[in-house]
Parts: structure tokens; sequence; C-alpha cells
């Protein structure tokens, strides 16, 4: 394919099309123009290729300092007429819609920005020409995010001559420049097509690159009106007028409703300020006097006299002012992206100055409540809920309040009241929440006329566990109907009724709507609820004047709402997204038990370990011991009950760190020695070290159970039914681990589990798959633990002795009930510990998984039920968290008897992996009908997993009861069942756009770009079932182009291919490739596709020498060239004198033309003039050394493939070039020679350091003079023909007679 530098030159909307003019420079450099229509796809891909192809980091130099040949030229100096300053005719987002396309210029300019630069040449340099950025765009890009990443307080340079660049850009920090006058100063030296060859954190703010002027005049008035760029230029009183606003404001979508200038007045104390906003947007508010900026009055916070309500695209804010006086009124959003990582900050928007002519009547703090947004919105929608009342205000005249909030899937509520004057204990015998099923009601009765506030806390059953976290809340006025009337709410009764089309006052220009239009300003979106609580600004430092940070210029806070209203781990909420997540339930549960709040120890102080040899003799217990049970038979232990509310859980996280490490240290140390009875034991266990916590307690007992080998154990004397009874039963089988636990006020429990032998779908009966486990009473909480499983892993599929080994698996120590209830079912169901028992058929129907699904926080997106029944292709999904990127999975398939393969092929070639997302597919095409069993495993590819290991996380049983019609083929035979980038990709540092495994190919053909970091060595391979690894060969290549690694697939027909990529680093690897990643390529196109020509791994582009050398293309950056004609001109940029030559081969016969390639040296740059015999494959293969390197083997720098596919005119050999022509000589003509014919020609050369130059035709000489002025430049006429050998010739030294020939024409 062509490489072409193009410019967009003109555009115009047509329909639904936009016409694009285009001027497209080839390699001969003439300026080709066509217009036509062309569809936002293509434009889009069109600008990534344009905006990326050109950006490989060029070999960086030392110091990074400018060759000597670049010399910028100051263009704002020439004088040159510049275009008058019109409105432009295209929005920003016509310019560019997405920020992502300027990633690498932007990681390029940020990089550049932690460099320092000798000269302002070498900055220029090292930002802009060392990427060979082409487009305009893409430099004043650079320029802008430099600027914004650079500490323009500590730029310095090693000379500031007056009147230099150098000087500009310093002057900064002496405040004697500006941001806009750097800017100007570093465009000047932008030339199209001249010069190609700490203690600060700093962020950017997108809005003001390429700023529409409709919403910069919010913030920015220009003197000079027409530089505006509006249709109707402001004046300096209307531009005085405006609010001040943020550019966050136009980041949300948002438009003022209700006030469009920025001094608003009160009437009789109130006023009811309302912004619109079309994007997904929370809000808060900050409200401080303007004349001492306090926010506190009376011991208040001046906020809390002010109402928010956020509604369908409208938030408002109602104020109440406490005072006559002037105020600033600052609108915080923030925008809802659903982003994980994002800052959960709110920043500045807008600000009102408020002038309230009086107080009002009836001022006073709102409520106390948790949020300073009032009624409903997002939260509540989120969790499946429809309010009967839609409105923040809920009056009543009879002190009576009726809620309903409407079901779509199973949610709880809690409520309470919140009024001054009163406490919490009496508002709670006044509200009340009732299930009914499809709905829950809330009511309440208030006890005093008054303002109160009503929250309402949610909990997400399958989500949430225990907590309930704030969703909304209600502003609730009790007051007779006059009083209600005259209230200050009533201010923005007619808000809704206001559209962004009244924006436009007086006929006059507005820009209010600025960036929404109409259909925009109308678009309703659900949700953006307040839920901000109240947020301290007096905790934010005060902004360094030097610091740029947006949180510092735009008054950014944290989000500091209440998250969570009983439980000290609060769950996220906003996501939005719809999961199935195991262990938090997924049924209707009745409102749990409140209970008061039971607080967990600390744990004591770090014990002191012995460190003990197996069969050392152990502390005997001291006479005065004596072991006393906690319980006896007779006397009942507290019932079982899921933990209340209001419970702390115990669990490992109750525990110090390092107590858990010493804990579980002794308890390892006792289990190499053996004791002489039941009493030294507990003794040495627990009493001898005091251990008095009752989770250190229980954690010593179960990690001694894990760890010993209960073979060794022996006693004495052993009774029946006594405590070494029990333990010598633990070797011989009669007991079981949970009876260790009898006695230590614990419940031995028994049931049914799903262990080693259990299969998918599987009934149980009694007597069958029994098992028991232990509930342990602690600090008022019943815990599950089960010390068998913890100390059993099972090794294989089946559950033989000998497979079992000793190893702690910390899910079994105090397990969520949640998350047990999956393999534990108890005979008794109040000991499942949940508020709404599973029934065995439920539990028999859940799906089998295994203890690291929990621990990688796995859900279940597709299936979830124990058996699928398939018909056609199943794709079994599961999501896993975002920041668990490093989790990999794998799974094996295979016939429920245990068959592996089906007519010679793995069945686990009939599946496919990939991760996308943070969601896992397992795509399955199941070759016939019958039972299957699905194993899925994960693993953290952490350096901490050593082992590589994947453990298994849930199974499936598949009844696939009807297959596709053909027959389903396996996968393409690639060496993975994990399809798309392995770990070794990101090890590497490589990206890539591709976000799928799948590519589909475009008239046979696909192309994978992959960015690369550095430079890097890749090998591709095509595989498809039923061909060999030759027969594809052809069909892909790959190659590197700057920073980027292309991989081109021609497909031979339609069908299903796999692409294996390999890949190394050479600096650090050799010759060795590792797999990287594999994709699949589907064709589902007729197509008749010539196969490329087989070339080595590597052999296309730049070879290492090439960068070292100090090399750059300037013409052809691709090393694939499609040609329509059969001669084109390569050109290559250098540092240093070198000495060159190339070779042309033709592919099909291995034929060498040398003499089709003529080499010259102009300058800088180094040409290589082709001109190609026959149509066809030819390698061009160029060669280089630095003139100072003696050595005659010139190494290969690079080498290109050209496809001529039309020979447009004769080719003709070039004259045979000797040694010293290719050192720096340059010819304009003749190129050719026709020496049959008669008749004088022109030559003109440039030959270094020539003292004479002559043409010798035959006998005859010719001498050339040296042109005046122009160094090392000779010119002259010569006579030629008549068969005549013509060659041209140099004299270098003293001896005017010794010539050494250069050329030799043929």
């Amino acid at each position: 394919m062509t490489q072409y530098s193009v410019r967009v030159t003109s555009l115009r909307l047509i329909e639904d099309d936009l016409e694009v003019g285009i001027t497209i420079i080839t390699h001969q450099n003439r300026p080709d123009k066509l217009k036509r229509a062309v569809s936002y796809k293509e434009i889009k891909s069109l600008i990534l290729l344009v905006s990326d192809s050109e950006l490989k980091p060029q070999q960086t130099r030392k110091k990074m300092q400018a060759p000597g040949q670049f010399n910028p030229i100051n263009v704002n100096a020439q004088q040159k007429q510049l275009p008058p300053p019109n409105r432009s005719r295209y929005r920003k987002f016509d310019i560019y819609r997405d920020v992502g396309q300027f990633r690498f210029i932007d990681e390029h300019a940020v990089e550049v920005s932690q460099k320092d630069h000798k000269t302002f040449r070498d900055l220029i340099f090292h930002l802009v020409y060392s990427r060979n950025l082409q487009s305009d765009l893409e430099k004043a890009r650079v320029i802008f995010r430099w600027m914004t990443s650079k500490n323009m307080y500590n730029i310095s340079f090693q000379d500031v001559p007056k009147g230099s660049p150098e000087e500009v850009l310093v002057s900064f920090k002496n405040k004697k420049g500006t941001y806009a006058r750097i800017f100007e100063t570093l465009c000047g030296y932008l030339i199209s097509e001249k010069n190609m060859p700490e203690n600060l954190v700093y962020e950017y703010d997108d809005f003001y690159f390429l700023t529409d002027p409709e919403q910069l005049i919010y913030s920015h008035w220009a003197q000079k009106q027409q530089w505006q760029l509006l249709s109707r230029p402001l004046t300096l009183a209307e531009f005085e007028d405006l609010p001040l606003v943020k550019s966050y404001f136009f980041k949300c979508g948002m438009y003022f409703r209700s006030h469009q200038k920025g001094v608003v007045h009160t009437k009789k104390g109130r006023i009811a300020l309302t912004v619109g906003f079309v994007k997904p947007t929370n809000f808060t508010y900050k409200i401080v006097f303007s004349d001492n900026c306090e926010e506190m009055y009376q011991g208040q916070k001046l906020k809390n006299f002010a109402l928010q309500e956020t509604g369908d695209n409208t938030a408002t804010f109602i104020l109440r002012a406490p005072k006559s006086g002037s105020y600033y009124f600052t609108i915080f959003a923030q925008l809802l992206t659903g982003d994980v990582g994002i800052k959960n900050v709110f920043t500045a928007s807008a600000e009102y100055k408020v002038i309230a002519d009086q107080h009002s009547s009836d001022s006073a703090p709102l409520p106390n409540c948790s949020d300073s947004n009032w009624g409903p919105g997002l939260p509540v929608h989120q969790l499946g809920l429809e309010p009967s009342n839609k409105n923040a205000v809920i009056p009543t005249s009879d002190g009576r309040v009726y809620l309903e909030f409407k079901k779509n899937r199973p949610a709880y509520l809690l409520c309470k009241l919140r009024k001054p004057g009163m406490s919490d204990d009496e508002l709670e015998r006044c509200i009340s929440e009732a299930d009914q099923g499809d709905k829950i009601v809330v009511s309440a009765n208030l006890p005093k006329k008054g303002e109160y506030g009503l929250e309402i806390y949610g909990n997400d059953p399958a989500k949430d566990g225990d907590t309930y976290t704030h969703i909304c809340q209600y502003f609730v006025h009790y007051a007779p109907p006059e009083e209600q009337a005259r209230s200050f709410y009533q201010e923005a009764g007619d808000r809704y009724m206001r559209g962004p089309d009244q924006a436009v006052v007086n006929g006059r220009y507005n820009p209010d709507t600025a960036g929404v239009s109409q259909q925009m300003a109308n678009f309703q979106i659900k949700g953006g609820p307040g839920g901000q609580g109240d947020v301290d600004f007096d905790d934010l430092p005060p902004p360094p004047p030097e610091m740029l940070q947006q949180q510092y210029l735009y008054g950014t806070v944290p989000d500091s709402r209440q998250q969570a209203l009983y439980n000290q781990q609060a769950y996220p909420r906003g996501q939005g997204v719809a999961g199935f997540t195991p262990g938090a339930g997924e049924v209707t549960m009745p409102p749990p038990q409140k209970a008061g709040v039971s607080n967990i120890p600390q744990s004591s102080t770090p014990i002191q370990v012995e460190k003990r040899s197996m069969g050392q003799a152990p502390p005997a217990a001291p006479e005065t011991f004596k072991l006393i049970p906690v319980k006896t038979e007779q006397e009942k232990s507290p019932p079982p009950a899921p933990v209340a509310v209001t419970h702390q859980k115990p669990s490992l996280e109750a525990m110090d760190q390092q107590v858990l490490n010493t804990v579980d240290d002794h308890a390892i140390q006792v289990s190499k020695v053996e004791h002489r009875n039941f009493k030294d034991l507990v003794w040495d266990l627990i009493y001898s070290k005091n251990i008095t916590n009752e989770i250190e307690k229980v954690r010593v007992i179960f990690r001694w159970l894990a760890t010993k080998n209960l073979h060794e154990i022996d006693f004495g004397n052993v009774d029946k039914g006594s405590p070494e009874d029990v333990l010598m039963g633990l070797k011989t089988g009669k007991t079981t681990y949970a009876m260790v636990f009898a006695g230590l006020h614990s419940k031995i429990i028994s049931g049914f589990a799903k262990g080693a032998d259990y299969k998918p779908g599987q009934k149980f009966t009694p007597g069958s798959n029994q098992h028991s486990w232990n509930a342990v009473y602690i600090y008022g909480t019943w815990c599950l633990i089960d010390a068998h499983w913890a100390a059993r892993r099972i090794i294989g599929k089946q559950a033989q002795t000998e497979e079992f080994h000793y190893q702690l698996d910390e899910y079994f120590f105090l397990p969520d009930p949640h998350q047990l209830i999956y393999t534990h079912f108890p005979d008794d169901p109040k000991w499942q510990l949940l508020e709404r028992q599973v029934t065995l058929e439920e539990f028999e129907n859940m799906p089998h998984m295994k203890p690291q699904f929990f621990k990688y926080g796995l859900e279940f997106v597709s299936h979830r039920t124990a058996v699928i029944f398939g018909r056609g292709e199943i794709n079994v999904r599961l999501r896993y968290p975002a920041h668990r990127i490093i989790v990999a999975f794998n799974f094996t398939i295979q016939y429920e008897n245990g068959d592996e393969e089906y007519r010679g092929v793995k069945l686990n070639k009939y599946g496919m992996q990939e991760s996308v997302g943070g969601i896992a597919s397992f795509r399955l095409r199941l070759p016939e009908r019958g039972s299957y069993m699905l194993y899925i495993y994960a693993k953290e590819d952490t350096p901490e997993n050593k082992d590589n290991v994947y453990a298994q996380v849930c199974e499936y049983k598949i009844v696939q009861e009807d297959v596709s019609s053909p027959e389903p083929e396996p996968f393409p035979p690639c060496p993975y069942t994990n399809w798309g980038p392995g770990s070794a990709f990101f090890k590497y540092g490589l990206k890539t756009y591709q976000q799928t495994a799948i590519i589909l190919t475009r008239d046979g053909k696909a192309e994978l770009q992959i960015r690369i970091p550095r430079q890097m060595q890749f090998m591709a391979k095509l595989k498809q079932n039923g061909r060999s690894d030759t027969d594809l060969e052809g069909y892909c290549m790959n190659r590197c182009v700057g920073n980027t690694a292309y991989f081109n697939v021609t497909t031979p027909g339609r069908g299903e291919y796999g692409l294996e990529i390999y890949a190394n680093d050479p600096t650090t690897e050799g010759t060795t490739l590792y797999h990287v990643a594999q994709y699949i390529i589907e064709c589902h196109e007729d197509v008749k596709a010539i196969p490329l020509p087989k070339l080595d791994p590597g052999y296309l582009g730049a070879q290492p020498k090439f960068s070292e050398f100090g090399l750059n293309t300037l013409s052809h950056h691709d090393p694939v060239i499609h040609l329509e004609t059969n001669s084109l001109e390569i050109q290559l940029a250098y540092s240093q004198e070198m000495r060159v030559t190339a070779n042309l081969i033709e592919v099909d016969t291995n034929t060498n033309y040398p003499d089709f390639v003529f080499t010259q040296t102009q300058g800088s740059i180094i040409s290589f003039i082709v001109s190609i015999p026959n149509t066809g494959f030819y390698k061009l293969q160029l060669y280089a050394i630095p003139s100072s390197d003696p050595s005659q083997n010139l190494p290969g720098v690079y080498n290109y493939l050209i496809n001529c596919q039309k020979v447009s005119k004769p080719a003709y050999p070039f004259p045979k070039q000797y040694a010293q022509w290719k050192e720096g000589c340059y010819m304009w003509h003749p190129k050719h020679l026709n020496i049959q014919s008669q008749g004088k020609v022109v030559f003109k050369v440039l030959i270094p350091n020539a003292k004479a130059v002559a043409v010798v035709a035959g006998d005859e000489w010719f001498h050339l003079k040296a042109v005046p002025g122009q160094h090392n430049i000779w010119e002259g006429e010569a006579s030629v023909g008549g068969g005549n050998k013509v060659t041209l010739n140099a004299s270098y030294g003293n001896d005017p007679s010794s010539y050494a020939t250069l050329l030799e024409y043929s």
C-alpha cells in the first residue's frame, strides 16, 4: 500500500455524510487533490491512520540534541499576512471526537516535559520534529499538552539571548510572560514539510484545547471582539453579567434554566437557582458570605439553609437566607462516568453572587440528614425501586406520611426520622416500613408540627450482605396548608415548566445553552441524586500560586457522602450493572432483626513463640490447671441466628496482622510435638500463652487442626468418651474434625456437602455426601468453621485417601454463610445462618463453586445453575473485578464419563476463552449430543504465584440437546485455549486498539496493529484446520513501522483462521521468541487471494543497525510498498556521514538487479531511485556504514518489499556506481544515457572534495566547471554517442592527472 502524507483541506456536510477535500503528497512530492463524500467512520479511520502512523519515537540522541542540519525558521517574524479571524464553521467535536486519539501524542508530550533541553532548538526538535508529526492539529496538540505538563517555574536553557525564544519561555517564571505568548512562540517554529528529518503534580484540562467560542466566552473576553469568534460578539458589560462558569460545567453538559446573570437577587430572602444537565451528574454546593468568605452563621453552615433537589435533567437549589447581605453560591458537580479508579470528587462548575434583600421569614437550618440532596434519585433506581413520591418535599397537614416503593427485584429498606431537638429514640417509634412482596410501604405519624428529615437506607441482598446504604431523603413539612403555601420551597414550584429555549432574552445572544442543542437539552436522564454529605472545605490546603492542579484551580472537593449506616465496610454503589454475586444472596429476605451494636475487642499483643523440633518434649500442664467444660449437654446454647445488621461480623480482619501471625506460628510449633493427654495439649496450645480473645482461641485450634499430622497422635491412657478418645478417633475415622470443637462453646453441624466426588446436578439422599462442620459462638455471633476441608485440600477429582495433603485453606475459617451455602447444606436449616433459608432443591441447583471463586471476587453473568442445557453454541460468562486485570482463566471439557477426545481431537479444542472488559467468556461449540463436564480455572499472574498454578473456581454439567448443522469444527489449532493478548503481551508493555479476540476480514483481508514501547522482534503464523503451516506462510506478514507493529492477513478463502504472534526483546533475549497473543480471523467472503512472498521473521523494516547509525525514513515509512507504476524514490535522513549501497532482488526468480537502483546523497538526505523491470514482488535491501568506519562490509539496515503491479515505462539500468560515488555524491542529470545516439549532454553533479571533474567518452575528455557560489557542484557539456563507453571521473589529490572513476554508463 503506497504511503501518503494526507492533509484535510476542506469539509462540507452533505446530508448524513461529510465531504472532505484532501491533499495527498505522494513519493514524488506532487500534491494531488481529491474530494469525495465519506462517512464519519471512514474519516475517523483516516484521522487515526494519519495521526498515529507517524508517531514512531525516532532514535533518541544523547541529551536530546537536534541534528546539525536542523534549522527552524520563525514564521511569525516573516510578516506574513495571517487569515482574518472568522467564525469557524465547525464545532470542537467536528475536529476530533475523542481525546483518546491523541493518547500517544500526549504521552510523548508528557515525556518531553520531564526533560531539560540546552536550547529552544533542541526542545522544538524533540517535541515536534523527532516524532515527524504531520498535521497542524497534531502539532498544536503536542505543544498544548507539553505546556500543560511542564513546570514552567523550573524551565531553563544554557543561554538566554535577548529577544530569543528561550527568553520568551523563561519569562513566565519571572512573571513577565504568559502561556499565550509561549504558545505563539512555539507555534511560530512549525513549518510544514520544512524540517523533516519536581515537586509539583500537574493535571491538564482538555476543555481548553480547541474550546468552542460559545463556551469560552464565559471566562475569556477578547478586547478585539472579532477574536471572540461569535456570531454576535459580547460587550464587556454583557461579559461581566455572565455567571462565573468553570470548564466542568460544560463537561457535564450543564446549562442555565432559571438565572442567566452572575448577580441575582432574592425576593423576601428566598431564591431558587435551577440548572439543567444532559449527562448523569451528582451535585452539591457551598455558600459563603461574600465579604469575608465565612461559611458559618451562628454555629451552622450556610449550606444548611438551602435545599437541593435533583430531578430529571435539572438540579434546583433553594435558599432561605438567614440574614440580608451578599453571598457566593458555588455549584459543584460530579460526572457519573462509571469508570473504576476515577477520583471520587466534586468539581466547582458555576458560581453566583446572591444579594439577599432580607432574611427569610422561615429561615432555619434544614433537618440534619446525611446528604445535601433531597428527593429520590439514581441510587433508588439502581436498587430497582420506583418511589410513589418523586419530589423532594412531602407536605402534610395531619402529620401522616405514606410512601410506596415498588420493587422490580429483591431489596430491603430501613427508615429514619430526623428533627432538631428530638432524639432518634423518640422518632424511632413514629416510623415503620413493611415489605408487602412487590412493594415496600413506609408510613409515619409525626408527633408535632414542624420540619422533618426522612432518610431512606437500602440493601440489595444480591450484593450488599448486611450493609444498608443511604439512597435518598425527603424534606417533610408538617403544617397547615396556608403555611405550606408560604414556605420557601414554593419558590421552585414552576421550575419544570421552563426549557433551555428560554435562555434567549430580548432577542439577544445568550451563551447559556452553549454546546446544548434543543434536542439534547430536552433529553431525559434518569438519576442525578445529590448524595453528598457535608463537605468540610476548611480541610483543603490553600492553593499554592504555582500549583496547576484542577482541584485547586476549580475548587474540587472530596466526596464525603455517607456510604453506609451500620456496617464498617461500605459496599460500592452506583455502578448500575446487573450481575449475580454468589455469596450475597439472590432471593427476597425479610427485614433483619435490629439489635444492639456488638463491639469485638481488639486483638491482644503478639505472643512469644518458641521454635520447636519434631519429637521435642512438650511442656506439661501445672498441677493447679483444671479443664472445665464451657457447657454441658443439659445447658442450652444461644439459638442460631444470622448476624444482625448492627453486629460486626467476626473475621480475620478483626485481628491484628502481627497477632495473627504469632498465633498461627504458635499453633504450628505445638503441632510438631506429642502430648501425654488432652489437658497438656490444651494448656500448651491456649492457656500457656494466656490466649483470652475468643477469635484467637478459635484460630489457634483451627490452625493446629489444619497443620497436625493426625497419624502421629497417641495418648497413653484413653478413656472411652474422653477428649483423648475424640482426637484419637480422627486418625481411625471414627470421629470428625467437627467433634474436636465440641465442648469449646461450639456446635457440630451435620448435613450435605459438595465434596470431591460431587457431580453438578447430583441429588442428595440420606447417607450420601454426609459431612460435618462447626458453628462457633464468638462475641455474641454464631460463626462457621470447616477445619476438615481447610486442612485437607484435595488433589485430583476422586476423594481417595492418598490424594489428600496437608495445606491450609483460609477460606474455611469463618466463611460468609452466604457463600458457604453453595457447598454446605445443614440438616437443620437454622444453621444456614441466613435471613431466608435455602431449600434442598435450591441447593442442588446451585452452581458448584470453589473457594477461589470468592477469593477472586467472581460473579456469574450468564449461567446460574449447576446444569446447562444447550442447543447449538454455548457462551458461559463470568465477571471479574476490573482491578484484577491480572486474573487469567483456563478450562477443560470432558465427557461425563471422563473421556477427553472426540474422534481423536481434544474436546478443549471445541472451546475458546477470552477476557474483555471484566468479562471472562467461555465459548463452546460441542461436537455431538450428550453430557459433558466443564471445569473452569483461574489464577493471579503475580510474583506471589510462583508456581503459576491454576485453581479450579467452578464447574458445570452441560447437557447438549442438539448441535448445529453442519457438525461444529474445532477452533483453529493454536497452542492455547485462551485467545486475545496473553500475559507476556502486557509484560512487554504492548498495546492494541483491538478489543476482542475475533477479527473479521474485509475483502478477505485483515490487519492488526500493536503499539510497541521499543524496538522488538515479531513473528506471526497463520493456522487453520486442514491446512499445513507451509501452505499458509504466504498469507500472513508482519512488519514494524515506527512504534507500531502491523500484522496483515490475506485469507485464501472462507473460514476461520488462527493468528499466532510471537515476540521478544532482541537486546536481552537473543533470537528466542515467546508467544504473546493469538486471535481468530473470520472470513465470511468468497475471495481469491494471492499469497505474499515468504519472508524470514524480522526481515521487513528497520534492522538493528538502522537506529544505531542515526538513520530515519523520510519518504516511505512502511516497508511494504504497492506500486501502480514501476519507479519510485526512497529517502532516508542521516546524522553522520555514511557509505551506502543497495540491491534489488526479484522474489520469484531470486535474480539480483543492483544496477536498477541509483544511490545518491544531498545534504542530510540519502536517495535510492528504483526502476523496476517487470511486474511482481521485489526485495529492496539497503546497506550502510559510517564513513569513519574503515570496514568494507556494509551491514543491512533496512529492507523493503515492493509489489510492482504495472510497468508504466521502460526500465533501464542506471550507471554503474563505484565506491567513491556512494560517499556523498548527487546527480541532477543525466541518470541515463543513450550512448548509441549522437549529441551533447549537459552534466550537473555534486562531488564533495573534488579538485577536478571530467566526463570521458571513448578517448575524448570533457572537463566540467565548478559552479560559482555553489560548493562542490560541477556542470558542463559532453559529446557522447557512437557506442563509446562513457564515465564520470573526479580528481581528489594534488596530481591533476590522477582521476577516480565514479560512474560508468552502459
